[in-house]
Order: structure tokens, then sequence, then C-alpha cells
């Protein structure tokens, strides 16, 4: 016979099924935070690297204006350049830090369309360029000029004195399994816009 007074035997702590529950409640937290947080910094990745590019294309076409020289952009899969017209062709900025080559964080793509019409972007060439002027010896029907201008820079959009751009572009900026990705667009009177676009 149990007395009142005597307290009854009671259960303390938790058993195993509900340890269980609550270790696998928490790790599906755990996993969508790290894939919300992954996908968002994976766009604010891609939105800086767009905003990047607008203010570098404000700046060089501000630049162009002020110094009454024409500038170009060179696009690749791996980054851009900016060029200016120097000694009758195209030559990257090399005396300027702000304009100088980037290349995209890893697993960035760039498209590129011109004038509405999408085009191919090539491989950056610029070392294996300098690699090859340096290592190959000219053939008896190429001159040193010949050389020199199938190796040049070859930009896709210019950026001219006058304030216009030419060609009107569009440059999206993506990385490969987020859903947004952000596109600058430059206009033919100066004007650029970066907006968010879904693939």
């Amino acid at each position: 016979m149990t007395s009142l007074l005597s307290p009854a035997r009671r259960q303390q702590g938790f058993t195993l099924l509900e340890l269980l529950v609550v270790v696998v409640i928490v790790a599906i937290l755990f996993t969508y935070t790290t894939l919300a947080i992954r996908s968002d910094s994976a766009e604010d990745i891609i939105k800086q690297e767009a905003q990047r590019l607008d203010r570098l294309v404000q700046l060089a076409l501000e630049e162009a204006i002020l110094r009454g020289e024409e500038y170009a952009i060179e696009v690749s899969l791996d980054g851009y350049q900016f060029l200016h017209f120097v000694d009758n062709r195209w030559q990257p900025v090399t005396n300027d830090k702000i304009l100088r080559p980037r290349e995209l964080p890893l697993d960035m793509e760039l498209e590129m369309s011109l004038e509405d019409t999408e085009i191919v972007i090539g491989k950056a060439e610029s070392d294996a360029r300098t690699a090859l002027m340096n290592d190959r010896t000219l053939g008896d029907d190429e001159t040193e000029q010949e050389q020199e201008d199938k190796n040049a820079a070859k930009p896709q959009v210019y950026l001219l004195s006058s304030g216009e751009i030419t060609p009107e572009f569009e440059i999206r900026f993506y990385i490969l399994g987020v859903d947004t990705s952000y596109l600058v667009s430059g206009a033919f009177d100066g004007n650029l816009k970066t907006r968010i676009s879904e693939l």
C-alpha cells in the first residue's frame, strides 16, 4: 500500500524515440537553412558582378567623354577587360587599377547579345596570344604586322567619346543551378540598366 505522503515514482528524462525525433527535425532545419543561405549568397554574388560591370562601363564611358578617347569592352568566357584605342589599335587598359581585366568567380557564366543577336563568347586568349607571340616563329609569307593583327584584341562593345555605346548590348550573369540571373544592358545613347532576370 502506498501512502499519500510518499512521492509517486515519475519518469525523468526523454525516451530514445523523442531524442531521435528532435535530431531529425534539427537536421532537416539545418539542411534547409544551409541551402537557403547558399542560394542567397550565390544570387548576391551574381548581383555584385553585374553591378560591378554596370559601374565600370559607366566609368569607362565618362573617361572616354572627358579624355576624348575611344574605349571598348572585350568579353570572354572567364571575364572581361577594357580596351582603349592607342597607336591605331585596341590595347588593354594597363595603367588604371579600376579598369583592369576582371575574372569571373568560379561557376559564373556569361551570355551576351549584341543588338538582339546572341553571340558566342570566346575563351580569353590574352595569355595564349602572348605565349604565341613569344614562341612562334613567323612563316615565310607572314609579316610581323600580320601576326600582330591576328592576335590583336577584338572588342565586342565600343564606348565612344561622343557618349554613345555601339552596338547596344545585353550581358547576362548567371550560375548554373541558381534560378536568378542579372542582366546588364547598354543602349546606344549611353544609358545602362542592371536588372534581375529569370533564366
